[in-house]
This record gives structure tokens, sequence and C-alpha cells, in this order.
């Protein structure tokens, strides 16, 4: 994931703010710079969350990059999941099953439904593949082809390839 998408991924509730340095060095990384970056990168896991979050504020301020919101955040999460699957950082179901669980779940796109869940942010078809899925893994007696879960499998990847481009452009 990427500096942008690790602080989507934190202010989702999903990355523990000892960890936080970890975000400095990738800004580093990716060539951002400030003062308080800098700082960010250098504390010790040990620092107390309040500092950490201080300097991560700081940071963000110096740089001119908005705190993006909740449902923003929850995005930017998922964008990263999509791409880590996509060049093969992160197993396609664990991958997708985090997007679902922890990513999407941590904001109400459910109350943003329209006609089928997640259809606010184009999730729609990947949900439904990946409900397909689970059912066909419950439902699997060894010994029987697992032709029917691989084909889910297969088409589940080529959604996420399609919806990780929808995502590029709600998260700009």
């Amino acid at each position: 994931m990427n500096f942008k998408q690790l602080i989507g991924k934190y202010l989702s509730g999903n990355f523990p703010s000892e960890q936080l340095s970890q975000i400095g060095v990738i800004g580093l990384y990716e060539g951002f710079d400030s003062p308080s970056l800098c700082i960010l990168a250098g504390l010790s896991r040990n620092e107390s969350s309040y500092i950490a979050d201080r300097y991560l504020k700081l940071t963000l301020e110096e740089l001119g990059i908005s705190l993006p919101e909740k449902r923003q955040s929850a995005l930017l999460y998922a964008l990263g999941i999509t791409e880590d699957i996509l060049e093969g950082r992160t197993e396609l179901i664990a991958g997708v099953w985090e997007i679902k669980s922890k990513a999407i779940d941590c904001y109400e796109f459910y109350s943003e439904t329209k006609h089928y869940v997640y259809d606010s942010i184009g999730f729609e078809l990947l949900y439904g593949l990946f409900d397909e899925y689970d059912d066909l893994i419950n439902e699997y007696i060894p010994g029987h082809s697992q032709e029917p879960i691989n084909k889910v499998k297969i088409l589940l990847f080529e959604e996420l390839k399609i919806w990780n481009i929808k995502l590029k452009l709600i998260c700009e």
C-alpha cells in the first residue's frame, strides 16, 4: 500500500497507532518530505499514540494533504488491498475478505444501497461472487471437482481488475 492508502487504513481503524512510523517511512520512500514526516518516520513503537497521531496530522498539514473523511478512508484502504491482490502481494480470497470485512464494513456503504448491496461504490458484483465462492467452499465435498470454485475465483479476479479502475476514479 502507498502512503495515502495507509493513511486511509489507519483512519478506518485498521492500522495500529504504534506502527504509524511505518507510514512515515513509506511517505519518505515515496518522495514526500516535511519536518514532521521525518519525525513520524523516526518514532519508536513505544511512543504514545497521541504523539504519533499528532505527527501524522502535522505531516498532512505540512504536505497540504487534507485528512480524508471516514468514507474516503475506507475506499483508500480498499484500493490499497485491491492493488496488493492484483500485484500478487496478497492472496485473492484473503484480500477480498479484508476488503469486505475490514475496509468496506468500517463505513455504512450498505446504507447507500440503491438496487444492490454496495452498488454505490461498484462493489456489488464482487460481493456477489465472493458470496458465491463462500457458498461453494461450504458445500464442497472432498474428492469432487473444484472446477466450479476455480471458475468463481477467476471471475472474482477479473471483476477485481474492473473494480480497481472504478475505485481509482472514486478515490481521485
